[in-house]
């Protein structure tokens, strides 16, 4: 993948958290195409003669980087160029990357001469464009803030080798796209300085101030101005990043930390003049297909196109202003929609192709991706075949078996094996985290390292189980694509299914052994999935008999469980999209949101745009494009 001779590096010293390096070296261009190869632990930023030519890290594991080969050759020229290359190190687990050494590797080549690479001998420091250690969080599964400052000159020495895996693969996704500057628009609210986007916007901070002397200034940014301003603290969250000025014109351009949002509050002295703001917006490049809708749906189908897109970047994300994170729920119905918003599904192919990479000992998947020791949802982890198997029903690509199969079947021997003599399997004690949705009776309790009373290893839950089923249907169907046996009694669980959850009063099902009078709209839905029948199970999907109703985020199981009832039910699924999604836009959606409830859920903390949400493309293709 490199030269051989090319290695990491890292400045002299010991590397401490929330650190930012510069390195600076020469080469000289014949005139032909120019490549530059580079990794970075855990984000890079490469300037060719002071001009920006690429940013922007892909994740990876410890024992498997990513690299980026990016075609500088019109930034150079055919005298002596300077490569700077500005690399932050984090030293934290978040759930988007995972704490390594710190480290930058790279090389400059044309044709097969090596022009310049890393070593030892390579100037670095610290870079004065930032500043070091401050060690700010945003949020535990963000990570830290970043805060920039008038830039003093960096000091530059030689460098040191660091240890870090030279096993490499190619960054599997497309670099993303930068779209023009969207200017932020000052709003008159007395007291404030607040400007507006206009709509949810995924970027980078662009900021231009003057000031009359040496000062400090404070921007931050959310999704909504409901208190009359930014919600910049929320608990321990805090979305903001702090600038030092200097007397003068200042201009930062910050890319070490995407956002998101529609709103930025300036905290600043009188005497600073903010010339302008605005976000560098940076989209996955896709192709959308044509829409085929008009009215309130081309308006919901739009906006939920938006969303998705929204929630790409390096790879899916549930929301782009709280968390950046990868999960396999959330994907799935990213996965679900971008099948037919888009023309291409190789975003969705590497994405699971990246999420096998998160397999642990015990056979679970990791909450997140690229992440380690996280808390493991079962639930998330048994739905990780039928993402596998739903891909190859949409797309025809058998070809992906061989990459994850193994992890599939893994992950079902283990389910399988979790099975006890009555057929059914129990909620695992420690540190696992019996989630299912943010609903009463299915958001379980978050392991803190301590035993809870639904993982205790007696609570036996109705989803869980039916999961294992409706998993188990489609990796069958994966068994005879790939040649391999699973030997399993469908039969024998679902009666057992019926036996211990089936409340023969209602004609529906409970939650759980421990929740016997609570009944949720997703938990029979599951059980319709898989075939099982009750007096009133129907009407328990719709929502009706006193249910605990789904939210957005598992809507399209209890659409799937009606739609494989009766061809009739087609009206109430569109219908029941209309009022949720039109509520939203009635409220100035311009994405759509984590749950109905808007940033009042989760106390304040409610995401206004969220991957999940854009399931109505599934449904509208698949129920209005005729």
């Amino acid at each position: 993948m490199f030269y051989s001779n090319t290695r990491w590096i890292w400045l002299k010293g010991q590397e401490k958290k929330d650190e930012y390096a510069s390195f600076l070296t020469r080469y000289c261009s014949n005139g032909g195409k120019t490549i530059l190869k580079i990794a970075s632990e855990i984000n890079y930023i490469a300037y060719v003669n002071g001009k920006r030519a690429a940013f922007g890290q892909f994740p990876g594991y410890r024992d498997e980087k990513y690299y980026d080969e990016i075609d500088i050759t019109d930034f150079s020229s055919d005298v002596e160029n300077e490569l700077r290359i500005v690399v932050r190190y984090e030293g934290i687990d978040t759930f988007n990357h995972i704490k390594d050494k710190a480290g930058v590797i790279f090389e400059v080549t044309e044709g097969d001469e090596v022009l310049c690479h890393s070593s030892a001998a390579t100037l670095g420091g610290l870079d004065t464009e930032y500043q070091q250690h401050v060690c700010r969080l945003v949020t535990t599964q963000l990570g830290y803030s970043t805060d920039m400052s008038y830039s003093s000159g960096i000091v530059y020495d030689t460098c040191r080798e660091v240890a870090l895996s030279y096993h490499f693969k190619k960054r599997p996704v497309k670099k993303l796209v930068e779209e023009p500057l969207v200017y932020g628009r000052k709003m008159e609210l007395a007291g404030k300085e607040l400007y507006d986007f206009g709509r949810e916007t995924v970027g980078y901070i662009v900021l231009n101030v003057a000031c009359q002397e040496e000062c400090d200034i404070v921007l931050a940014y959310g999704e909504h101005i409901a208190d009359g301003q930014v919600r910049q603290k929320i608990a321990n969250r805090d979305f903001s990043m702090h600038f030092k000025c200097w007397k003068g014109h200042n201009s930062f351009e910050q890319l070490f930390l995407r956002i998101a949002g529609r709103y930025v509050e300036i905290f600043k002295p009188q005497n600073a003049v903010v010339e302008s703001v605005a976000i560098l917006p940076v989209m996955y490049p896709v192709e959308e297909k044509e829409r085929f809708l008009t009215g309130l749906e081309a308006e919901i189908y739009d906006v939920s196109v938006r969303t998705l897109r929204l929630c790409m970047h390096e790879h899916y994300e549930d929301c782009p202003w709280r968390e950046q994170a990868l999960y396999v729920l959330d994907s799935r119905n990213q996965m679900l929609s971008g099948y037919y918003a888009f023309k291409d599904a190789s975003f969705a192919r590497a994405n699971i192709v990246f999420m096998s990479k998160g397999i642990r000992e015990d056979g679970m998947l990791e909450l997140v991706y690229p992440a380690v020791n996280t808390p493991v949802i079962p639930f998330f982890t048994i739905m990780y075949p039928v993402v596998v198997w739903e891909y190859i029903k949409h797309t025809g690509d058998q070809s992906i078996l061989t990459e994850v199969m193994p992890v599939v079947s893994k992950i079902m021997e283990i389910f399988k094996c979790m099975m006890g003599p009555n057929h059914l399997i129990n909620n695992k004690p420690g540190l696992y985290w019996s989630f299912y949705e943010w609903s009463e009776g299915s958001a379980g309790q978050f392991p803190n390292g301590k035993p809870g009373p639904d993982s205790d290893g007696k609570k036996c839950d109705l989803i869980i189980n039916c999961a294992f089923v409706y998993a188990s249907i489609r990796y069958l169907e994966l068994c005879e694509l790939f040649g391999e046996k699973f030997e399993i009694d469908l039969m024998a669980v679902k009666k057992a299914i019926k036996e211990s959850f089936y409340d023969e009063g209602k004609g529906m099902y409970f939650l759980s052994n421990k929740d016997r009078n609570l009944y949720s709209q997703l938990g029979n839905a599951f059980a319709g999935l898989i075939g099982l029948d009750g007096e009133n199970l129907e009407e328990a999907i719709k929502g009706n008999g006193g249910v605990v109703p789904a939210t957005l985020s598992m809507c399209a199981f209890v659409y799937d469980a009606l739609l494989d009832g009766s061809k009739e039910n087609e009206q109430f699924v569109l219908e029941d999209i209309k009022k949720n999604y039109s509520y939203m836009l009635d409220c100035g959606a311009t994405s759509f949101w984590e749950t109905v409830k808007g940033e009042a859920d989760f106390a304040n903390a409610g995401s206004l745009c969220h991957g999940w949400s854009a399931i109505p493309i599934y449904y509208y293709s698949k129920l209005l494009k005729r």
